[in-house]
């Protein structure tokens, strides 16, 4: 939190930009940096991080021996792994399938840095760095701690993990003298209620020493008498966006895309969007293809139609597909990648005025409501289906 209340110290901003990308649980950091990992090192000490560092190489490599394959434009990556064996082709690409050899051909090989935040280490850290105030430090929820500053002490509230949502209330926090600690950096401001009395902080602040945590808490009970709308709305998000009032984008009125379905191949207004070559690709639309077409066959409304969430859909892939999905952000990447493609496709090829959620839309977590409610969908207001055309 930036205000005259509590001041950021100087110096360290670039320490804290590092720490931050480390603290956003489930990234990956692709070629990361000698002095990123250091960082990732240090934080592992601390027991906030598990990080891990895997290794892989691109099926399509012009800098490769095998190049080129039969799909010389293939995006797959393949992960080395120790427990895979290479003369026995258990190295193949999840996009077109064909096998791999990473030591035979003596593929170029590229680092990711996978991000775990230790929930368990982040609350026994939070814990010790109240322990150094001499005061007592009571434990009263899951990720929530009672201060004995003040006249009636101040609550500590790690919001990414609290599991009480009454010390995430409006209401509550208006009541109370509280402060909140963000774990993931992601949209930091923007994800808390606006309203300046509101004391909030991120971890990455804290650690790499912005902030100074004692002085914060210090000055909470001597806050003045505020003024607070009424509202009963939760004060953080745990999602992905803000919270607002609304949940996804309204599409331009008048706006259609026509998609084809046909045997592993998908088109979108004529223009072939997904290539037999693309199983992962293809499994992941077909998927949201065939929910979309059960909601429309049920009558349901547009604003109605359902989702799939990542967790979600990495089931389905591992039901239709019989391979587990060892990476479920591999899921993400996929969704993304086809909504990148078909927009650029369509714009290219026919100059349409199609937007990146206009054939897969994303329904962004708005603090509440069913795992349902949030995900991937094909957008009900602007596909059209028909058979496909041969």
């Amino acid at each position: 939190m930036e205000s005259q209340s509590f001041p950021r110290k100087k110096g360290t901003n670039k320490n804290c930009q590092q720490i931050n990308q480390l603290f956003r649980d489930g990234a990956v950091i692709q070629t990361p940096s000698d002095e990123l990992l250091l960082e990732a090192k240090n934080l592992q000490n601390l027991g906030l991080l598990e990080g891990a560092i895997r290794e892989y190489v691109l099926c399509a490599n012009t800098q490769d021996r095998d190049f080129p394959p039969r799909n010389r434009y293939c995006r797959g990556r393949i992960y080395v792994e120790d427990e895979f064996d290479e003369a026995g082709y258990e190295y193949r690409c999840p996009e077109c399938e064909r096998p791999v050899f990473p030591s035979r051909h003596q593929k170029k090989r590229f680092k990711e840095l996978h991000i775990k935040v230790s929930r368990e280490g982040v609350k026994s850290y939070i814990f010790n760095q109240l322990g150094k105030l001499k005061v007592n430090v009571k434990d009263i929820a899951e990720g929530v701690y009672k201060v004995d500053l003040g006249n009636l002490g101040v609550v500590v509230c790690i919001v990414d993990y609290c599991c009480d949502s009454k010390y995430l209330a409006h209401d509550w926090a208006s009541n109370n003298s509280a402060c909140y600690i963000a774990v993931n950096p992601k949209d930091f401001e923007e994800r808390f209620l606006d309203e300046e009395w509101l004391a909030r902080v991120s971890l990455a602040d804290l650690v790499s020493g912005q902030v100074d945590l004692e002085a914060i808490l210090q000055k909470i009970p001597d806050f003045p008498p505020r003024t607070v709308l009424k509202a009963s709305i939760p004060v953080y998000t745990k999602g992905h966006l803000p919270i607002v009032p609304e949940s996804i984008t309204p599409p331009q009125k008048g706006r259609r895309f026509v998609v084809e379905v046909g045997v592993e191949v998908v088109l979108v207004e004529g223009e072939t969007v997904i290539f037999p070559q693309a199983r992962m690709r293809f499994h992941v639309f077909q998927i949201l293809y065939e929910q979309f077409l059960d909601d429309l066959k049920n009558n349901v409304l547009p604003g109605d139609f359902r989702t799939l969430n990542v967790d979600n859909l990495s089931n389905a892939v591992e039901e239709r597909t019989g391979k587990e999905v060892e990476d479920v952000t591999s899921i993400r990447r996929t969704v993304n990648r086809i909504q990148t493609d078909i927009e650029t496709t369509l714009k290219k090829k026919l100059g349409l005025p199609i937007d990146r959620e206009d054939i897969i839309q994303t329904c962004r977590w708005q603090g509440g409501g069913k795992d349902d409610e949030f995900g991937y969908r094909l957008n009900p207001s602007t596909v059209a289906i028909r058979p496909f055309q041969s």
